[in-house]
């Protein structure tokens, strides 16, 4: 009796006492459970290949509820590529072989990949050996960190697609160069990095002046560019373009970026150019200076020779017709023939004199030629011109006043050819130091592509002439409105003589 009551009393306390373990663990797995939602990082504990626990976190990652994760193999989220890794990983953490987080790729529910960063610790769960995971999602910064990697080869390619050597200074020295500065001036950029930016320079009293001008520029604006002499490598010196810019709103350390461009040989081929232009000019003037004197020479030949003796041959035949018998019509009439023959010779000989060298030109002067010539444009087109000159012979020189009436030839010519104008307007005025002369029309009107075509040659011409005097030249069209060409040219502006 006695032995039996002692096992009821002891099997009663048995259960008393599993009772109170089994609510102890169930308060002790609430208490984790909540400490686990609570925190920032996603949570599980695993174990015989199966969730045993995942908090929030881990929900969120994955995409899947703590009911589906309880009958899934951990191994199942794991990115299949990554398997092989993670696994090692886990057992090396497992057994203490290593210490640092590690790095998956984790395929959620949804099928996105997200990267995972974990950690492992073995632990005792319901008297079974398990395994308690640590896991964050790090996709964000991955990818933020694939961003910064790809924008820095960005940048890299960037700068070495540039043709120019482009540096970056910090307090002077080099802290990254592209590939180009071993073009320009023959270092590599490894060499520079860390170097003082003179060593581009032909000595340090010209380094610290370009270190004035670019630092002093920069205090005031955001770029600067200017022109300075370098020296390469091989000791070679150049002719750089430099063109600055600072780092920042604000000139802060002297961090700045610099572009250096060769220009050597785009100098020397500009000088070139444009001594080659120098020469064709004097050419030029030289070519206009010897056709003047050859136009007038000839001019006075065939006005004063061939002239005269016309003349004297015209003086003859009168003589001849007078001295004819009254009955003879038939000798009478030849005479008359050879006369008018005569008169339209001399005529022509005083026009082609008139256009190789106006005469009037040199005896009366610049107005009297001018309105000579309107009166044969008139004559000769049809064209109304209406003109008006208010200018001093005696101020304007000989040469000047060819160069003024060529001009004023070559914009009648020009009307003549494809104005298919009814009326030209005149002006030639003097305006203190400066004469303007001044033509438009009535007609189609120059086009913008007219006047800037190199084979206008008559626009060319009037732009060269009136460049030799040091003047300017404006040229404007309007459909169906006509052409107006205006011409100034200092008085006292000497012109090369070549």
């Amino acid at each position: 009796m006695k032995k039996k009551l002692a096992q009821t009393v002891l099997a009663s306390r048995n259960n008393l006492i599993f009772e109170h373990r089994q609510r102890a663990e169930t308060t002790e797995e609430e208490l984790y459970k909540t400490i686990a939602n609570n925190l920032q990082v996603g949570v599980y504990i695993a174990a015989n290949k199966k969730f045993q626990f995942a908090n929030f976190h881990v929900q969120e990652y994955t995409g899947y509820t703590e009911a589906e994760m309880l009958v899934m193999d951990p191994l199942g989220l794991v990115h299949p590529d990554d398997r092989e890794t993670v696994t090692r990983d886990a057992v090396h953490m497992l057994k203490g072989l290593r210490l640092t987080p590690y790095e998956y790729r984790l395929i959620t529910k949804q099928g996105q990949i997200k990267w995972i960063m974990e950690t492992v610790t073995p632990i005792n769960f319901k008297g079974q050996r398990a395994v308690l995971g640590n896991a964050m999602d790090i996709t964000e910064h991955k990818e933020a960190k694939v961003s910064l990697e790809e924008l820095d080869a960005l940048k890299s390619s960037i700068l070495d697609a540039i043709p120019q050597a482009v540096v970056g200074l910090e307090n002077r020295r080099i802290n990254f160069a592209n590939t180009a500065v071993e073009e320009v001036f023959g270092w590599r950029p490894e060499e520079l990095i860390g170097k003082s930016v003179t060593l581009f320079y032909r000595t340090d009293e010209e380094a610290d002046e370009i270190g004035r001008h670019f630092y002093s520029g920069l205090e005031h604006q955001r770029t600067y560019v200017a022109e300075f002499k370098c020296r390469r490598k091989d000791g070679r010196d150049i002719l750089c373009r430099m063109r600055s810019a600072r780092i920042g709103d604000v000139l802060k350390d002297r961090r700045i970026v610099i572009t250096y461009e060769d220009i050597t040989e785009q100098r020397r081929a500009e000088e070139e150019l444009a001594n080659s232009r120098e020469q064709l000019r004097d050419l030029s003037i030289y070519l206009q200076s010897v056709r003047e004197k050859e136009s007038t020479r000839i001019a006075r030949e065939i006005h004063d020779e061939l002239g005269q003796s016309l003349t004297a041959l015209q003086m003859d035949l009168a003589w001849l017709g007078s001295s004819i018998p009254p009955g003879d019509l038939s000798l009478a009439g030849k005479v008359q023939r050879m006369r008018g023959l005569v008169d339209t010779t001399i005529d022509s000989v005083h026009r082609i004199s008139t256009e190789l060298r106006p005469i009037l030109l040199d005896d009366l002067g610049l107005t009297a030629a001018m309105e000579w010539q309107v009166g044969e444009f008139q004559a000769r087109t049809g064209v109304r011109c209406d003109a008006r000159f208010d200018c001093k012979d005696s101020a304007v020189e000989k040469d000047l006043a060819t160069t003024i009436f060529r001009i004023f030839q070559e914009t009648l010519t020009n009307v003549t050819r494809h104005a298919k104008a009814t009326l030209v307007r005149v002006g030639l005025v003097q305006k203190g130091d400066e004469l303007r002369l001044e033509v438009s029309d009535n007609g189609i009107g120059i086009t913008p592509g007219q006047i800037v075509d190199p084979k206008s040659f008559g626009i060319v011409g009037i732009r060269e002439r009136v460049n030799l005097w040091g003047g300017s030249v404006s040229i404007t069209g309007k459909p169906r409105k006509g052409t107006t060409i205006k011409v100034r040219i200092p008085m006292h502006h000497r012109r090369r003589i070549i």
